[in-house]
Parts: structure tokens; sequence; C-alpha cells
């Protein structure tokens, strides 16, 4: 089996297809930190997005953006609901 490289943050984020599926994040040490740190940012700084530079598995790069919201609309579209 070949091992993730330590050096890059690899996370790979299983988003819900349908309503209380769980969403599942697989992630190395270095990826599970940047995107603590894209949660602290997104926190501390409210009005600005929390960015995580990660890798797939495929070692393709892409970001993870964190939004700090205050109300339902600002959630809105669920990905499992048809709009």
């Amino acid at each position: 089996m070949n091992e993730l490289a330590k050096e890059y943050p690899f996370v790979h984020i299983y988003a819900q297809q349908k309503i209380r599926q769980p969403v599942i994040i697989k992630a190395n040490t270095e990826g599970l930190c940047v995107l603590l740190n894209a949660l602290i940012s997104a926190i501390a700084q409210s009005e600005r997005n929390g960015i995580a530079e990660v890798f797939d598995g495929d070692a393709e790069v892409y970001e993870v953006i964190v939004r700090f919201v205050n109300t339902h609309d600002e959630l809105a579209p669920l990905p499992y609901q048809k709009s």
C-alpha cells in the first residue's frame, strides 16, 4: 500500500446525498491541520472565508472554503434538496 506523502495536506470530503446521511472527512495529519486552520480563520474573522488548499486522492489541488453564517437563509441551498 502506498503511504500518503507527509508534506502534502490530503483531504477528501464526502458530501451528503440525502437528509441525515453523515458527512465523512478522510485526511492525513497535515490535511486536518490545514482544515482546522481554515475553521479557526472563519471564526476569528467572520467577515472573511477560511480557506484550506488541500489535495485529493488523485493528488489534484482544490480549495475547501469555510463560511461563517448567522441565518438559515445563508445555509441554503442544502446539497440534498432539489431546487
